[in-house]
């Protein structure tokens, strides 16, 4: 079954990919080689201008798949941890412009996805921003640790890490999480005017501002 799919399309000039992840976004081996099959195709296609993340139905993301993780053993669920976040590492510094779509749920590893794209965009309506690990009685590991640091602050950082508290589009957007929430009908629309200003920049000096920008967090990803 097909847990991840990207597309491509051309408007007003500009060649958009959108990777949408299915099946809830919950993230085990085949998911996340699929992910970063998608995103290989991404960093090698020069044609392609900006990228776009979103889920299907109800969710966005929810994160690393709990049951795979428990089959996994202590060694192999630290293992795809460490992967997973490698791929986060890789959304860091992509050399083209990225939104997250968020259509629904983003938790945990999906959480942390919406974190390092470029731009953000949620639906108003339905779904919730979480950092569930408080809850499941999971530690950061470094990296993601790191990333959460450099993206939240203050009251916003306090009450989403240790109390795992879900928050909709209006308050993420009062929390600086995301830039805009919307109606699920103008997301995509939306999604595709935020990236303007970045458009059309090179891929090499876009990657390396990135890199510099985002180094406290990627001096933690292998």
């Amino acid at each position: 079954m097909t847990q991840v799919t990207l597309t491509t399309e051309t408007e007003s000039n500009i060649h958009y990919a959108t990777i949408t992840m299915h099946n809830d976004g919950k993230f085990n081996p085949d998911m996340l080689a699929e992910f970063n099959a998608a995103l290989d195709t991404v960093y090698s296609d020069v044609r392609i201008n900006a990228l776009i993340i979103t889920g299907e139905g109800k969710s966005f993301s929810q994160g690393l798949d709990i049951e795979y993780l428990f089959s996994a053993g202590t060694e192999g669920a630290a293992k795809f941890i460490d992967e997973c976040m490698e791929m986060v590492g890789r959304l860091l510094i992509l050399p083209i412009p990225s939104v997250a779509a968020t259509n629904g749920h983003a938790f945990g590893l999906g959480a942390m996805i919406l974190m390092a794209s470029d731009y953000k965009v949620m639906r108003e309506d339905r779904g919730y921003f979480c950092l569930p690990e408080v809850d499941l009685d999971m530690v950061l590991i470094p990296s993601m640790n790191a990333l959460v640091r450099g993206k939240l602050s203050g009251q916003p950082l306090r009450d989403l890490l240790l109390t795992g508290q879900r928050i909709g589009g209006a308050t993420a957007v009062e929390y600086q999480v995301v830039d805009q929430s919307c109606e699920l009908d103008d997301l995509l629309a939306n999604a595709k005017a935020i990236l303007q200003p970045m458009l059309g920049k090179s891929r090499d000096t876009l990657s390396g501002l990135k890199a510099g920008l985002h180094k406290d967090i990627l001096r933690y990803i292998d």
